[in-house]
């Protein structure tokens, strides 16, 4: 009896779940196929790996089910971000809001107080979610609802990147390993020496918001608590902030650290600095030829390591990567958006987009050094730089925790706030110091790297945070 109701249920499952399917396959008229407008940020090799793609399957699932893609770059992510945003909010000369945009969590979370998005669990079931890893599922989870919003497409961590035929010689020289590049204390002490022997910056940290929330979690440190209303508060430790301090802010005044770019690849290619933390997915940007002092030009080779942590700290890295969220709509266009994505991140065609552009595919299946090696062979890919960040990264895939804070209200002027507080000091402190004669120099370097100057730099940070926070 009991064999016969346990088979009776599976039996009504699979009619339910059949029935489920065959409803929403009435959605879609393969004589009639609707059109799904998807609004993403890629560009160049990127807008072309995600063309060729949704053409492949324009021509084959779309065709058979009746859903046609139309793909459209707004831009870079913060172009795009103010495109949706003005969708939303129906700006005068704004189009109509896509039914797939490319979102990080906090502009999706902002999007969502405006036009609703769909929740991922309407049209994937567990085991579908469950397949992607769920460090990359968990970033889109809104704590409003504890719903995930955001399909995972690609994503990327951090790096540290060295010009390995430079520092070979500078590390014998001066007794260095690589282990010293392993934490932030020995990357300070090697950019002290060589600034010390050579006159130049060693190391540069390409996103400071990324820098200020990760140092934070390796010690034991959320820099955000959340509310179920979907607010949050800021709480950065004072023993945090004085790490970031020690390790960021001074090693910028004293010059042992540099960044004069956008992005600290463009100092590497000057031959400015030797190291930088940066983005898996710039890795094939790692120049393979910088500037000498001289004029001329020296061939450098790449050294790509994990991301640095602290001593006493937890091996924890960023997870970054803007996912896709579906904006609610009719059930038909709201149907077709979910079987396009859930077609673009099955291993096939995810590995195919993530290795084409630098980044990782999503699924567990495909979060695979050797399938990733795999990909990155068939497609005639022999950059150096790009083949050393896999194989790093894949250390971190196995070894860290993979962290990203969870969107809230004003996370979108939260992160800002971040990446430009203190290293817009940092900018007007150092010029301040040029200001002065060399004999004032060392005096003022003192004030400004003061316990007093540390302090005030602390309560302005939390006063411009606590204001954003408490708007209404």
């Amino acid at each position: 009896m009991r064999k016969r109701i346990t088979g009776i249920i599976f039996l009504a499952t699979i009619l339910l779940l059949t029935g489920c399917r065959k409803s929403e396959d009435k959605l879609l008229d393969p004589e009639k196929p609707i059109t799904v407008t998807v609004w993403h940020y890629y560009n160049g090799n990127t807008k072309e790996s995600f063309d060729t793609l949704v053409s492949e399957f324009n021509e084959t699932i779309g065709m058979e089910k009746g859903i046609v893609i139309d793909a459209q770059s707004q831009g870079d992510v913060s172009q795009l971000a103010t495109a949706v945003f003005d969708a939303a909010n129906e700006s005068i000369g704004a189009a109509p809001m896509p039914d797939i945009f490319a979102s990080y969590p906090d502009n999706a979370f902002r999007v969502n107080q405006i036009v609703p998005l769909i929740s991922l669990d309407q049209y994937f079931n567990k085991d579908e979610l469950d397949s992607y890893r769920k460090e990359f599922l968990e970033e889109g989870k809104f704590i409003t609802d504890g719903l995930y919003y955001i399909v995972p497409i690609a994503k990327s961590s951090e790096n540290l990147y060295v010009n390995k035929t430079q520092w070979n010689s500078f590390a014998s020289a001066n007794g260095f390993t690589q282990e010293d590049l392993a934490t932030w204390e020995g990357i300070f002490n090697v950019a002290e020496t060589y600034f010390e022997t050579t006159g130049k910056s060693f190391f540069s940290i390409d996103a400071n918001a990324n820098y200020m929330m990760i140092v934070s979690m390796q010690l034991g440190n959320e820099i955000f608590s959340y509310t179920e209303d979907g607010r949050a508060k800021f709480e950065l430790s004072e023993e945090a902030a004085k790490k970031i301090w020690n390790y960021y802010y001074i090693p910028y005044i004293r010059q042992y650290y540099l960044k004069t770019g956008r992005f600290s690849s463009d100092d590497a290619k000057t031959g400015s600095i030797l190291a930088y933390t940066g983005s898996t997915a710039g890795a094939a940007y790692f120049p393979t030829v910088i500037e000498t002092e001289n004029g001329g030009e020296e061939q450098i080779e790449p050294l790509i390591l994990p991301y640095p942590h602290f001593k006493d700290g937890k091996a924890i890295s960023i997870q970054q990567g803007a996912g896709m969220c579906i904006t609610k709509s009719d059930e038909a266009h709201q149907y077709a958006s979910s079987v396009f994505l859930k077609w673009f991140t099955e291993p096939e065609q995810n590995l195919k987009f993530a290795v084409s552009t630098g980044y990782f595919p999503v699924k567990k299946d495909a979060l695979n050094e050797e399938l990733i090696l795999e990909q990155v062979t068939q497609q005639g890919i022999t950059t150096e730089s790009i083949i050393e960040s896999i194989k790093a990264s894949s250390i971190m895939f196995s070894n860290y925790t993979l962290y990203n804070s969870k969107p809230f209200l004003y996370s979108y002027e939260m992160r800002d706030l971040l990446e430009r507080h203190l290293f817009d000091k940092i900018v007007n402190d150092l010029d301040q110091i040029q200001q002065v004669s060399e004999n004032e120099k060392e005096t003022l370097i003192t004030e400004l790297t003061s316990e007093q100057a540390f302090a005030s730099w602390y309560q302005d940070l939390y006063q411009e945070a606590q204001q954003i926070l408490d708007q209404k």
